[in-house]
């Protein structure tokens, strides 16, 4: 061989081994999906079942990396600073991507220059529930039987900074409440506290408390968001209850996003075998299941939301002096 086009022979091999995995033919490795919570809870099962069909349409195996800790900011953290091939992905929430940065003095990310969203997955709407003894069926009178006891009107939410505690503080200043916020290690100590008594009210995310709900036990009076959920159709919106926060939407939800800079086409991929897995007719009532609504929100309207949502639950936090746990 002619040493010219040897060496040129060479120098397009040494190329080939340096180009980036996805220009190869995207995926031809295993995923990791990063969840910034523990196995087990919500968002690690959005994961799985997502990941698992995407792995379905692409042919490659997707694996979940439960990172928690910090309120999510442990996992989001490690996404951001991954390498953005397309081989690290992150299912994450609203409380590590809009909320829980804004409550930092230092922040190691930065979520809307940092990522770059695929799909908007689904959402939990967030229910203010009493335990059944209060004998009230509406939030209205609860509230009014609650001023009458000796605890008065006290609200248990999964802690200090989350959207729970958020959409309290400023139902609190619309209607002028003596609202009693009482912040709890996660959803499920704040639903038990409700269903023991501890607190009159909970205001958490539908999951833990949808049993509850079947039961009797805990009485769903009003969800934080503009129009009723699919998961509780009976019950009304807060602007239906009591008048206030019409438009308001505090809601918990879960995106699939990569780290910024990822390639378009990448991008394009997994957006598009997500959207095949969400499209599925058996995919929403599996969701259901879980205690989310479907919501299937392409990634440019995903990252608008993000923005809009970001720049509200800061000026809440700065307008309120709100700190997190």
């Amino acid at each position: 061989m002619h040493r010219r086009t040897f060496m040129g022979a060479l120098g397009a091999s040494l190329l080939a081994t340096l180009e980036p995995a996805w220009a190869q033919g995207y995926p031809n490795a295993p995923v990791r999906m990063i969840v910034p919570y523990a196995a087990g809870g919500g968002a690690d099962a959005i994961a799985r079942l997502l990941g698992q069909g995407m792995g379905n349409e692409l042919r490659q195996s997707f694996v979940v990396d439960n990172r928690p800790g910090a309120g999510g900011m442990m996992g989001a953290e490690a996404a951001a600073k991954a390498s953005p091939d397309g081989y690290t992905v992150l299912v994450a929430g609203n409380p590590e991507l809009t909320i829980t940065p804004w409550l930092q003095a230092k922040r190691s990310y930065a979520p809307i220059t940092n990522f770059t969203p695929v799909v908007l997955i689904s959402q939990s709407p967030n229910v203010f529930v009493a335990n059944a003894s209060i004998g009230a069926k509406t939030l209205h009178a609860a509230f009014d039987a609650a001023k009458r006891s000796p605890g008065g009107i006290t609200v248990g939410t999964p802690g200090n900074g989350s959207p729970q505690h958020i959409a309290l503080e400023l139902l609190r200043a619309r209607t002028g409440l003596d609202i009693v916020h009482v912040p709890y290690k996660g959803a499920g100590p704040a639903t038990v506290a409700a269903l023991g008594g501890e607190v009159t009210f909970a205001l958490v995310g539908a999951p833990p408390l949808l049993p509850h709900i079947a039961s009797g036990k805990l009485v769903p009076l009003a969800t934080t968001q503009p129009r009723r959920s699919p998961l509780l159709p009976n019950v009304p919106t807060l602007g239906e209850a009591m008048g206030v926060m019409r438009e308001d939407d505090f809601v918990t939800w879960y995106g699939l996003l990569v780290p910024s800079r990822a390639p378009a086409d990448v991008v394009a991929q997994l957006e598009k075998a997500a959207f095949t897995v969400l499209k599925r007719p058996d995919t929403r009532a599996r969701f259901l299941a879980l205690g989310t609504d479907l919501v299937s929100m392409p990634g440019a309207q995903f990252a608008e939301r993000m923005r809009s949502e970001s720049t509200r639950y800061r000026d809440i936090i700065r307008r309120f002096g709100i700190k997190g746990a």
